[in-house]
């Protein structure tokens, strides 16, 4: 089936892109687990090799595997296309340096993803490309930061590992109103709880790995925007070597059928525990944008459908503390990912942001007794119970 706009999201995650195998009428798709095609004459090569007609010649640059994730995430997100990648970080860097020329400027937000956070400081030593960090819950302030040199606003919302937002409308206003392309994130919310492109965004990236994928078994990567820009965007994958093997592919098309299911168990369960530990007596503090004591909670109602299964939490004390309550913890497990079917959870001052320096990781909030759980599709009550006999012994 087709891309169909008048489909919802749980039904684009099933249909789109999948028709039954010609060959056998399989309703799973197959596994193009190739690296070449035969081509059947010299003319039909040409034209492929010229773009002149649709067509595989080798899966570096195509594959049909690839493409059935492409055209579903391409529907989910609400854009002309898709490409993905072998990781999400990949997915970002050719998506920025596709954009991106030598003495360009950017603005981007001060709490990222650690690897996107080094890349862009990267980017100034080795291509002369200048970011210029402002404060998240601030957005407005970037109008002050722009130059005729700027081409790049590029946010990630909710942030990682504090759950901050950053306004996305009066991003897009703003870049919009200077001529300045948009990037964003989404890999926190997933497009089932946040639609960057349906607010002007131009590309939207994420971790596939996460949501999409769903089951901690494929790591991948996507970026989304109009056919044009992933056309230019794909010769940049191309270029740096980012090809999503076929059964990685395969794996991220399958979990994708469940997406619209698992977030929403993710939303309800993190919600949950949110509510469970704000009112703890051994924590200190709850960072869920779907709690009414957050302060962004008005911007994350306005701009998202969900809030995701994303949290983070202080544990009162510091790291003795928090290594007890993950010595009882039985069901979930210490492990650094999210957006996977089963909860875990990890210490970013340790793991995502173990990297920054201790002066980044003030500003961004991180401190020893953080912990960012992955909240996954488990029964509310087992999990109510996984965590409060490990807080017992903290």
């Amino acid at each position: 089936m087709t891309r169909d706009e008048k489909l919802g999201p749980s039904t684009s995650c099933v249909h789109v892109g999948s028709e039954p195998d010609p060959a056998h009428g399989a309703i799973a798709p197959p596994i193009y687990q190739t690296t070449t095609y035969a081509i059947p004459n010299v003319g039909e090569l040409i034209a492929r090799y010229r773009q002149r007609k649709p067509g595989f010649t080798y899966t570096s640059t195509g594959n049909p595997t690839q493409r059935l994730a492409e055209i579903k995430i391409a529907a989910v997100e609400g854009g002309e296309d898709a490409a993905v990648f072998s990781a999400g970080m990949a997915a970002i860097t050719a998506t920025i340096t596709t954009l991106l020329g030598q003495g360009d400027e950017v603005l981007a937000q001060g709490d990222l993803y650690g690897e996107t956070f080094h890349f862009f400081h990267m980017l100034q030593e080795k291509m002369g490309v200048k970011t210029h960090f402002f404060d998240t819950a601030n957005v407005a302030k970037v109008e002050s930061l722009i130059n005729d040199r700027t081409r790049l606003l590029y946010l990630e919302t909710p942030t990682n590992p504090t759950l901050k937002l950053v306004d996305i409308a009066k991003g897009v206003k703003i870049a919009k109103k200077h001529g300045i392309t948009t990037v964003l994130d989404n890999t926190f919310a997933s497009p089932m709880n946040q639609r960057g492109l349906a607010m002007g965004v131009d590309v939207v990236v994420e971790s596939a790995t996460k949501s999409m994928s769903g089951h901690h078994q494929a790591v991948c990567g996507v970026a989304v925007s109009t056919a044009e820009r992933i056309r230019k965007i794909k010769s940049m994958r191309g270029q740096y070597g980012q090809t999503l093997d076929p059964f990685a592919a395969w794996l991220l098309a399958m979990g994708m059928q469940t997406m619209a299911l698992r977030v929403e168990r993710q939303n309800s369960n993190a919600l949950s525990l949110a509510k469970l530990l704000e009112g703890h007596p051994k924590i200190r503090r709850v960072h869920y944008p779907g709690l009414e004591s957050h302060q962004q909670h008005a911007l994350a109602k306005r701009q998202m459908k969900g809030y995701g299964g994303l949290l983070a939490f202080e544990v009162k004390g510091g790291l003795d503390e928090v290594t007890r309550m993950f010595d009882h913890l039985k069901l979930v497990k210490l492990a650094t990912s999210l957006g996977g079917v089963d909860t875990i959870a990890t210490i970013p001052t340790i793991s995502t942001h173990g990297s920054l320096s201790p002066e980044e990781k003030v500003k961004m909030g991180i401190t020893d007794s953080l912990v960012r759980a992955s909240v996954g599709i488990e029964d509310f009550e087992d999990l109510k119970r996984d965590f409060e006999e490990a807080l017992s012994f903290v």
